[in-house]
């Protein structure tokens, strides 16, 4: 027993190292300057230098980006917890004709890719006036079909009595979401919002397809074109996905252990 958890930690410390092994040189090599990173096998950086960030903070548009992705992200996460929390407790808790058929369509969508219905996104949204435009990304973002599927799984195990005992008390459905849902079903939640926002901040596919000027393009797009500015500028490149990655890791170290109990209270539930 003991050398089969042996076995396992082993393992698990061979794929932890593996996975971190990139970020962590990344992270080190952005402090670099470009001869040394090219040069010096050593992870530890000879001279400390922030050269990497002022360049790409002063050359590419990177703040404009950053910008953008921010614009996206954070109005798109936070209507879609939002929604799908409310659209789940609906499908969860309420009762009509056609909600199972309306909940089996709505799991239909998220068995067709993405690229089959690129082009006629594009369409409508060039009808609509929304080409080269960020809100034509944010509004194509405010609906997720996973986030109803988890928010109405996860509710769905709230016992109804609570719920009835608010309607008793003279409660609105809206003061029941607020007050009873959301306490209640806070992990998931926080998961959502961590899925949902590391999903649209590193969405590159379809910003790139509708957003065309500079001043309107995200930060995937923009790291994506540093190719051509910077050829082989490693630690220019490791400059920028590190600003790129920290909002993310921000919010991740906030909603940690929110994150794990939802993903773990999600597992037993589903």
């Amino acid at each position: 027993m003991k050398i089969r958890q042996f076995a396992l930690h082993l393992i698990l410390l061979i794929g932890a190292f593996t996975s971190l092994a990139p970020f962590i040189w990344m992270a080190f090599a952005s402090f670099k300057g470009f001869p040394e990173v090219v040069s010096s096998p050593r992870l530890l950086p000879l001279v400390w230098t922030l050269d990497g960030y002022r360049e790409i903070l002063s050359r590419v548009g990177f703040l404009m980006a950053f910008r953008n992705s921010a614009l996206i992200a954070i109005p798109g996460t936070a209507t879609v917890v939002l929604g799908s929390t409310a659209t789940g407790y609906v499908l969860a808790k309420y009762q009509f004709p056609g909600k199972e058929v309306l909940f089996r369509l709505l799991l239909s969508t998220m068995m067709v890719p993405f690229t089959v219905v690129i082009i006629p996104l594009f369409i409508t949204m060039k009808d609509l006036g929304l080409i080269d435009k960020l809100e034509g990304i944010l509004i194509t973002s405010l609906c997720s079909t996973f986030g109803i599927f988890l928010m109405r799984q996860t509710i769905e195990t709230i016992p109804n009595d609570y719920i009835d005992a608010a309607r008793i008390d003279g409660a609105s459905e809206l003061w029941i979401l607020h007050q009873v849902i959301f306490p209640l079903v806070h992990s998931a939640m926080a998961t959502l919002a961590v899925l949902t926002f590391l999903g649209q901040w590193d969405s590159y596919l379809w910003p790139s397809v509708l957003l065309k000027t500079t001043d309107h393009q995200t930060l995937p797009i923009i790291i994506a074109s540093m190719r051509s500015l910077f050829a082989t500028r490693y630690n220019i490149w490791s400059a920028g996905s590190m600003l790129t990655v920290i909002p993310v890791m921000v919010l991740f170290t906030l909603a940690q252990r929110y994150f794990v109990e939802g993903l773990a209270l999600t597992g037993l539930k589903g």
